[in-house]
């Protein structure tokens, strides 16, 4: 009798490979690992038999789903999850081993990036929503770009109208098209600029510019410094700021003050000023920041929200969820902690 073989595992790309590894590396999700390799499971069950709260464990099995460790399928009124066999009979050498690099599969990373983008920012064909990542919205401009001849003078009206045909707010593509270089404008008309070419018609430099005098290096040194403050400026902008919880520990006692941020730049840096100066408000943390000194306590960030650009994804409610896992986690409500509410936001 012929033995059927064990398909193949699946190819993971490195990204993927990562995404395995942070998703098992949680003490709870790999409880709820374990209690599925003994069966499939609905949210509320795992909840049950972990003894967790159902958004707790909802917020695990969506880790886990994001990294393509589970199945799920709806029968009546629930979700029922089942571990994916094809991931999990992958040998840890097959994870930690990085995929050659070459032109091929580097194609195919960026044609995926470009789908995925294309599917969560159109539908129909029009656009819905303009992404905030540089890299995202210069994917999207590609698309109106390519309604436009190379060589062929449009007047404004033209260009507002074919950008209108996938986007209403014409004034915003139209300036991001020739802020990011793909069109030059003089005057009413616009033209597609390509590679080591300049626009026909466009204003030329002064005369001035070419004979280096004080002046023209003059303007061109502030110019060269206004275009270096506003590419900082756009990266600054759209560096996602980090979300999450962080907490301040007694290291002597094990108490906790945890708190939570949309941006985590300022909060234990504030905590650390505070306490320093005597000034902080959680009058029991100041008495044993006294008692014990400065080097009995840590700040630290537990965890940070992972950031998805995409329509309906809610900052917020992320954080709210982190928030709900990690206040279950360290119970820290006085008496055992500094916390004197569950309101935890800063």
């Amino acid at each position: 009798m012929a033995i059927e073989a064990d398909p193949p595992a699946p190819e993971l790309g490195l990204e993927a490979r990562i995404g395995v590894l942070k998703a098992l590396a949680d003490a709870s999700r790999l409880q709820v690992v374990n209690a599925l390799l003994e069966r499939p499971h609905c949210a509320e069950e795992l909840a049950e038999r972990l003894g967790r709260a159902p958004s707790t464990v909802s917020f695990h099995l969506r880790k886990l789903d994001e990294a393509g460790l589970v199945t799920k399928r709806k029968t009546q009124y629930y979700l029922v999850y089942a571990l994916r066999e094809d991931v999990l009979r992958l040998s840890l050498r097959e994870l930690v081993t990085v995929p050659s690099a070459g032109d091929g599969p580097a194609r195919r990373r960026v044609e995926r990036a470009r789908g995925q983008v294309m599917r969560s920012f159109f539908r129909g064909g029009v656009l819905v929503q303009m992404p905030k990542q540089w890299r995202k919205r210069r994917i999207v401009l590609e698309q109106f770009l390519a309604r436009f001849e190379a060589g062929r003078r449009y007047r404004e009206q033209e260009v507002n109208a074919i950008i209108q045909a996938l986007y209403p707010d014409h004034c915003t593509i139209r300036r991001m098209l020739v802020d990011e270089g793909y069109m030059a404008r003089d005057g009413q008309f616009y033209e597609v600029i390509e590679a080591g070419t300049t626009m026909s018609g466009a204003a030329t430099e002064a005369p001035e510019a070419a004979t280096g005098t004080p002046e023209a290096t003059e303007r061109k040194a502030g110019e060269s410094t206004m275009e270096t403050r506003k590419e900082l400026k756009r990266q600054y902008l759209e560096t996602p700021k980090q979300a999450g919880i962080f907490q301040v520990k007694n290291t002597v006692n094990g108490k906790v003050l945890l708190g939570s941020s949309t941006n985590l730049h300022g909060p234990l840096n504030k905590h650390r000023f505070m306490l320093s100066t005597g000034g902080h408000s959680n009058q029991e943390l100041q008495k044993d920041w006294k008692q014990h000194g400065a080097d009995a306590f840590t700040f630290e960030v537990l965890e940070v929200v992972r950031q998805k650009d995409e329509p309906g994804f809610s900052l917020a409610d992320e954080l709210t969820l982190l928030e709900q896992i990690w206040l279950e986690k360290l119970s820290p409500l006085a008496p055992q902690g500094y916390n004197t509410t569950t309101r935890i936001r800063e």
